[in-house]
């Protein structure tokens, strides 16, 4: 209680202190760390009289957290341990390739072209073991899970629209990925139907059952249609990369000095 006190009054101070009027300009505070209306539009971007009361406080609480930690830093000298600031550098470079490879031209995965990449890669949709084409939904409750098995198969999905029951997805799953019990409820289910509610993690889960492909049949391209898109996109990512890559070696010329090999 304390606790949620203090927070309270914390905010309440904030937001005054972010309303008052103050000549020097300061706006927030902590240890010797001032931050001023001009400081605070150049951290941020923002103006901060054109921001919400909430807004206002949420990116001023975000400043001062900043600048506990920033001192804290300094206090232990953690940044005159090399190994510390190398890793530092790592995180920033991590964070600022992601931001540049966003940046890389990045086509849509169209229809046409995952109907293109299943027509020249038909061998890879040949199944090597029992495969299931599933769509599973979970519940912490195995009551409401079973009075949802209930309504959907009236073809209502009334408890899913309101997020009583997590939709998992649809997927293309091989026996060996199925645990046993799930496995033998979805080998006793009709394409179209329902297993029964079966305990999973912290929870229950039901799934529906809509195509078996048995050992060597060949996959249709809405059951692999999902599994083509991720493999597209993953090559996606990868050109980026490699352009990314390609750009910067010819625009720096990157040189190790030393006996060449």
């Amino acid at each position: 209680m304390i606790n949620k006190l203090w927070f309270a009054l914390f905010g309440l101070l904030l937001i005054a202190g972010c309303t008052k009027t103050d000549s020097s300009g300061v706006v927030a505070e902590a240890g010797n760390r001032k931050l001023t209306r001009e400081g605070f539009k150049e951290w941020s971007g923002e103006n901060l009289d054109s921001l919400g009361t909430d807004e206002r406080q949420l990116m001023l609480s975000k400043w001062l957290d900043m600048a506990m930690l920033e001192q804290e830093i300094e206090s232990a000298k953690l940044r005159e341990n090399p190994e510390y600031v190398l890793k530092e550098r790592e995180i920033a470079n991590q964070y600022y390739r992601a931001i540049l490879l966003s940046r890389q031209p990045s086509p849509e995965i169209s229809d046409s072209l995952i109907a293109a990449y299943y027509a020249g890669h038909q061998d890879e949709f040949k199944r090597p073991t029992d495969s299931y084409l599933i769509e599973s939904f979970w519940c912490e409750s195995e009551d409401s899970l079973k009075v949802f098995r209930r309504a959907l198969q009236q073809a209502d999905t009334a408890n899913l629209r309101s997020g009583f029951v997590i939709w998992e997805g649809r997927w293309l799953a091989s026996a060996e990925e199925l645990d046993p019990p799930l496995l033998y409820g979805v080998r006793n289910t009709e394409p179209g139907g329902l297993t029964q509610v079966l305990p999973f993690g912290e929870g229950y889960r039901l799934v529906r059952l809509h195509e078996v492909y048995p050992k060597g049949a060949q996959l249709g391209l809405d059951a692999v249609r999902g599994e083509i898109r991720e493999q597209l996109l993953t090559e996606q990512s990868q050109r980026r990369q490699e352009r990314l890559d390609n750009d910067l070696r010819s625009r720096y010329q990157p040189k190790i000095m030393g006996e060449s090999k």
